[in-house]
């Protein structure tokens, strides 16, 4: 690359290129130190009056600068908000307090109480001391916001841990007027991590350090006046460092992952086809993960997007890219579900962290009860579940046991032996006392109810949450009403999950994608939610014939029965999923239930025949032999030399 084609590169990008990255293209020299590298590049942008540094790793365009904004020429809205929860849209804004800086000096500031049309729960009314007293009657959202946009407008957005509180002024704001606040943004938590490491650099702890006049106590508008003093205070030493644009300031709080640039040049020649792509480390232990439609444009978007913790962190130790090419997208789907599931790399945040699935178990003692347990025996016991975490499981038990008095002891009293004697929950009502006595059908009318709802039905059990819900809120009792509230979640949550995998292995099909071979396709059946024939093949070496042998086969299959384990339970809910969402495409051929006549699996045959040569004409073409040191994936997942 000449340097007119690195300033063509700029004016295509838009925004300076960190010096790493466009190092590959303007030296053909490898394993070079990146003080070396600076050095060369330093030397071209000296000798070019195009180019120029943009802060300490980024090269950009001279034109540039004149378009960039003083410090001292910006007006800043340094905000915080209050709110119910950390969740935007499900939790709600309760205030607002606003600092207006122009010239470094305070001109205005705002604060309001919000109603947030839902009850305050009673930790955050501890933190923040605002109740639902306090916010009744306040203005909504809907008036406060407007108000706010014009309090801030022609300015520059701050706030400390932006993103928090930038999620809930966007949503609320595109929920009103189909739009999000301008940006760029200033983080001042990220700042003084630049500016400050390795000291703690939460707001408390910035604001003592400083002495801000105003101290943070977690109400919006002292908690921006403290913020406000310490931006003041960061950007007074940015620009002691040289540091006199908000651009500038803004390139110092790009995410971390910027720090890795210069491996970008790790995806040149990667292709451009289906497939799973391995981070490895100088070691060559798999550190990440992924499934990618196009290859080289993801592995790309690892260095050019925001990404999730455990990529970011990936990046810091990546020293190659393993490339594994599938013939389609749901091939790299599935390979990339084994591998993790084989390799458990530390930086993938999904299918990684479940060592076991847990489960809500109604035993078969004469008189049931409920515990969670991550064990599924063949006992004759109901199973609910499984669920990814213990502590769901667990929450699942107590909200169960709060509504229906089951006993909770693990052994059964004998109630001949000492006759009448203290039991707590008992007395409290809350268990039917089995080991006092007869219960004359009552205990077994709430198994019976339990049951149901362990079951998946859990309408009535709503239905009953949500009228003592009403009274509460009647009453005013608000904090009882979020328990209730957080009640009716979890079992919203647990009924889904209960259905989601039942309706999963329910599910026969067929599903036809190219494979990495030009000309043919790999078929997939599936059999009670499970995987259990894989096959390449030519679409003019299925006969009506074979489509049939096939098909029956998959309906003589042995799908796996319970307990399974955690691995096969992810398959199967990847593969239902994927059958959710293109169940009317062309790859996928709907087979009735094992039921069903001979007649229909006959038509499924035919109808196989005859989508097969559509799904061959995208095959895709045949990878070089082994490219990256690695052989093509076998099908259950394992990988030569991985």
């Amino acid at each position: 690359m000449t340097v007119d084609e690195l300033v063509a590169l700029l004016e295509q990008a838009g925004e300076p290129l960190d010096y790493r990255e466009v190092w590959p293209r303007l030296f053909r020299m490898a394993n070079c130190p990146p003080e070396l590298m600076r050095v060369l590049v330093s030397d071209i942008v000296r000798d070019d009056e195009r180019l120029v540094w943009d802060g300490p790793f980024h090269v950009g365009l001279g034109e540039w600068h004149a378009q960039r904004r003083d410090l001292s020429t910006v007006a800043f809205t340094v905000v915080d908000l209050e709110t119910t929860g950390g969740t935007p849209g499900f939790t709600k804004i309760t205030e607002i307090g606003a600092v207006r800086l122009e010239d470094g000096r305070q001109v205005a500031t705002f604060s309001q109480l919000v109603d947030p049309r839902q009850p305050v729960p009673a930790k955050i009314t501890e933190i923040t001391g605002i109740s639902a007293a306090m916010v009744a009657g306040q203005p909504p959202i809907e008036e406060v916001l407007p108000r706010f946009l014009e309090f801030s407008a022609d300015s520059v957005l701050v706030a400390h841990n932006a993103r928090f509180d930038l999620g809930f002024l966007d949503y609320e704001l595109s929920m009103l007027m189909s739009r999000t606040f301008p940006r760029p943004a200033l983080d001042t938590l990220r700042l003084a991590r630049r500016l400050l490491s390795p000291m703690r650099c939460s707001l408390g702890a910035l604001a003592e350090r400083f002495d801000t006049t105003v101290k943070p106590r977690h109400r919006a508008l002292d908690d921006a006046l403290a913020t406000a003093e310490i931006l003041v205070l960061l950007l007074a030493r940015l620009q002691e460092q040289g540091v006199t644009t908000l651009e500038e300031v803004v390139r110092l709080c790009e995410p971390g992952a910027r720090r890795n640039y210069h491996k970008i040049v790790l995806t040149e020649g990667l292709p451009t086809r289906p497939g799973v792509y391995i981070m490895r480390d100088v070691h060559g232990h798999e550190l990440y993960i992924g499934k990618a439609e196009n290859l080289r444009r993801r592995t790309r978007d690892h260095f050019l997007q925001r990404q999730a913790y455990g990529a970011r962190q990936a990046l810091e130790l990546l020293d190659r890219f393993d490339i594994l090419e599938t013939g389609s997208e749901f091939a790299a789907l599935l390979l990339e579900s084994r591998l993790i599931g084989k390799h458990r790399p530390p930086y993938n945040q999904h299918g990684t962290r479940v060592s076991s699935y847990h489960y809500v178990k109604l035993t078969t003692e004469p008189f049931p009860r409920l515990y969670a347990t991550p064990n599924r025996r063949d006992d004759g016991a109901l199973y609910a579940g499984p669920f990814r975490r213990a502590s769901f499981a667990r929450r699942l038990v107590d909200l169960l046991n709060a509504v229906y008095p089951l006993r909770t002891c693990v052994r059964l009293r004998d109630a001949s032996a000492d006759g009448e004697h203290a039991c707590l929950r008992h007395d409290i009502g809350a268990c039917l006392g089995p080991c006092r006595g007869p219960s004359n059908g009552r205990y077994q009318e709430i198994v019976d109810q339990v049951s149901l709802v362990l079951a998946g039905n859990g309408r009535e059990l709503d239905r009953e949450l949500a009228r003592r819900q009403a009274e509460l809120v009647a009453e005013l009792a608000f904090e009882q009403a979020a328990r209730l509230q957080s009640w009716r979640e979890t079992l919203d949550q647990a009924v889904r999950t209960v259905a989601r995998l039942g309706s999963a292995c329910r599910a026969y099909a067929l599903l036809v994608y190219p494979s990495r071979q030009p000309g043919r396709v790999t078929v997939y059946g599936v059999a009670a939610g499970s995987i259990v024939d894989e096959r390449s093949l030519r679409p003019d070496e299925l006969t009506p014939d074979g489509a049939l042998e096939l098909v029956t086969g998959i309906y003589a299959a042995m799908p796996p029965v319970p307990p399974l384990p955690a691995d096969t339970i992810d398959e199967i809910l990847l593969v239902s999923g994927w059958l959710r969402r293109h169940r009317e495409a062309v790859n996928v051929v709907n087979l009735p239930g094992p039921d069903a006549p001979h007649e229909l699996r006959e038509a499924a045959a035919a109808e196989l025949v005859r989508r097969l040569p559509l799904c061959a004409g995208t095959a895709a073409a045949s990878a070089p032999e082994a490219p990256y040191g690695q052989a093509a994936p076998t099908v259950d997942g394992t990988v030569a030399g991985a």
